[in-house]
């Protein structure tokens, strides 16, 4: 198999921390969760072995341990251990959480069922995504609103200042961990003392996990079958070194997050603020599923409705390569001589052995089988308009 080629963005500068098990470059600064550079409680574990960081809503996270593509084919064949701490979660509490979460979002909240999780976003009034995330439900009045460094916490906060609730961040108090890839079930099962049997695609479990109380949710971000596991800080680094034990004997590995960016790509799994962000509806980036026509009203309803009268001039569509370069963020794409999009995301497939990338592209140019150029600075590659997901188009692995 020949190998595919990244190039050097330079417009990007690699820290590298010469000492980053000893004390941070910087001290944190008095502002609570955008602050300083903090290590995550899996680190103790983590950092014995990972060499390359990157830096994630303030904490750091390991990049890859061994080699990327590795870490990809662990996760696909039999598990991968990764610390995807930074996933903030927000609890919204009291007798009127239900409706809160109603109002500022697309699905049906009051629909849910005690023990389950809704992928959905945030909404602005006009339309726009706060964020993209996971809505957990334990009861009526108990969510947790589970997303990445966005700015949920203030939406949240803000819509429901005139309500009976309350809303908290748990980003430095809770850690998440997750195990993803076709033994999860059966390597979480030998350390966790509920049945994991039960537990639907998308539910939810409370438990002890390696004699730890943990929240379960059967999620993530690989399309893979797969759990994110919430720990208290406290017991964060006992429980992580006792999991990884456990994962190690079964054949998984520790992953870091190029891995997992590999996989997300290749299942289309989109990533706010980079593929889209406030100025996108759910409509436009092809999650018009999410938007109930029956709920009651709520908030952007109306600008919703306005926006689908006027069409979309792009979306977003998946590109196949037949070269082996794989290209940038940023990078234009070309059609008839024409610029007519630009890349958002792109990666090397292990799977389908060919450069792949999701990008912003006209309406008329982004049909399926629409041959297009993609610039390389001075140089071009071509590529193919294909269906996304790229890969296990039906999302069979994660349901199965």
């Amino acid at each position: 198999m020949q190998s595919m080629k990244s190039r050097q963005d330079e417009r990007f500068v690699r820290t590298e921390f010469a000492s980053v098990i000893g004390t941070p470059p910087y001290a944190a600064t008095p502002i609570r969760s955008r602050s300083g550079l903090k290590r995550t409680a899996f680190f103790p574990t983590i950092s014995a072995i990972a060499t390359d960081f990157k830096l994630h809503n303030t904490y750091l996270k390991p990049d890859y341990f061994t080699d990327p593509v590795e870490e990809y084919w662990a996760i696909r064949r039999t598990a991968g251990l990764l610390d995807v701490t930074g996933e903030e979660i927000v609890e919204v509490k009291g007798p009127d959480a239900e409706a809160l979460l109603d109002d500022i979002m697309p699905r049906d909240v009051r629909k849910m069922k005690d023990g389950h999780c809704y992928y959905s976003v945030l909404l602005h009034d006009h339309g726009g995504i706060v964020e993209d995330g996971i809505l957990v439900r334990f009861n009526k009045e108990l969510f947790w609103w589970i997303g990445g460094p966005g700015n949920s916490e203030e939406c949240l906060y803000a819509n429901g200042v005139a309500r009976n609730v309350s809303i908290e961040s748990f980003n430095d108090r809770i850690h998440v961990a997750s195990l993803q890839g076709p033994k999860s079930r059966e390597i979480l099962q030998q350390v966790c003392d509920a049945d994991l049997t039960p537990v639907p695609f998308y539910g939810m479990i409370q438990a002890k996990v390696c004699g730890v109380p943990v929240t379960i949710t059967r999620t993530g971000y690989t399309a893979e079958l797969g759990y994110d596991i919430y720990v208290d800080v406290a017991h964060g680094a006992a429980f992580f070194a006792d999991l990884w034990s456990t994962v190690q004997k079964a054949g998984g590995a520790l992953c870091g997050s190029k891995s997992l960016g590999i996989r997300r790509i290749e299942a289309a799994i989109l990533n706010f603020g980079q593929d889209f962000d406030w100025q996108h509806t759910p409509v436009e980036i092809g999650l018009g599923w999410m938007v109930s026509e029956t709920k009651a009203p709520f908030k952007s309803q109306k600008a919703l409705m306005a926006a689908e009268a006027h069409p979309y001039k792009q979306k977003l569509a998946g590109l196949r390569f037949d070269g082996r370069e794989i290209p940038l963020i940023g990078d234009r794409i070309v059609v008839d001589g024409k610029e007519r999009g630009v890349i958002t995301s792109a990666t090397g497939s292990p799977a389908l052995d060919c450069p792949l990338a999701i990008g912003w592209l006209d309406i008329e140019a982004a049909t399926p089988g629409t041959s297009v150029t993609v610039a390389f600075g001075d140089r071009s590659a071509t590529a193919t308009v294909v269906e996304m997901p790229f890969l296990d188009p039906e999302r069979k692995l994660s349901k199965g």
